[in-house]
């Protein structure tokens, strides 16, 4: 069966001589995992629909429940050159698009985080720097993934004693928060929180952190 969906990719591999495999959370089906024939080439038909974090409106050829899905056709809607030219932004939305993937079960459609991680790209993409952004998003999906913060005390102290700040975290556009860099001990316990409740939901380390490590990105 055919289908029509809009997508973003999460993660793309060549597989075989010249095929990919691809990573997609769509809005219609939640993530899926497609091959896209002959894409590895540069002047395959497919090249630049599986490239990470190109937003496509994609014909995916899928049987739910019976595996890997083919992409059978595809126009690109948006490709945010932006994360590909500054390699903080990079590290940022690939940190975003492994936290989607890793924390998302397969067919599991959610909306919520496709319109979440949508928002989040392209707030890399247009604002200035990163600044608050990557914390908005793991506050946001968290909540939605059903693992919120709310009772946490690094939270509850941040609501505290920054009321304003908290609500920015979870309602102000992410665009806007890339204006924003707060420096308190209050919102560091915040970050160091959500990344602690990302890891103790993961089977292994993100494979994002091992790159930041290895040549010093701070996102």
């Amino acid at each position: 069966m055919i289908h029509n969906i809009q997508a973003i990719v999460l993660w793309s591999r060549r597989s075989r001589e010249a095929d990919k495999i691809v990573g997609l959370f769509t809005r219609e089906m939640g993530r899926v995992t497609a091959r896209a024939t002959s894409a590895a080439r540069s002047t395959a038909k497919f090249a630049g629909l599986t490239e990470p974090f190109v937003e496509s409106h994609i014909a995916l050829y899928l049987v739910p429940g019976r595996g890997w899905g083919k992409i059978v056709g595809g126009k690109i809607h948006s490709s945010y050159p932006a994360l590909r030219t500054q390699v903080d932004k990079c590290t940022a939305a690939s940190w975003v698009c492994e936290v989607v993937h890793r924390l998302t079960p397969e067919e599991q459609t959610s909306p919520e985080k496709f319109f979440l991680l949508q928002e989040t790209l392209t707030a890399l993409s247009k604002a200035p720097a990163i600044g608050m952004i990557r914390l908005a998003f793991a506050v946001r999906f968290l909540a939605i993934a059903g693992f919120g913060l709310d009772n946490r005390e690094a939270w509850v102290d941040l609501v505290g004693n920054y009321p304003d700040w908290a609500k920015s975290l979870l309602e102000e556009p992410l665009v806007d928060l890339g204006e924003k860099d707060w420096k308190s001990p209050a919102i560091t316990a915040v970050e160091h929180l959500a990344g602690s409740v990302v890891a103790d939901h993961l089977n292994r380390p993100l494979h994002v952190n091992r790159f930041r490590q290895m040549v010093g990105v701070e996102i």
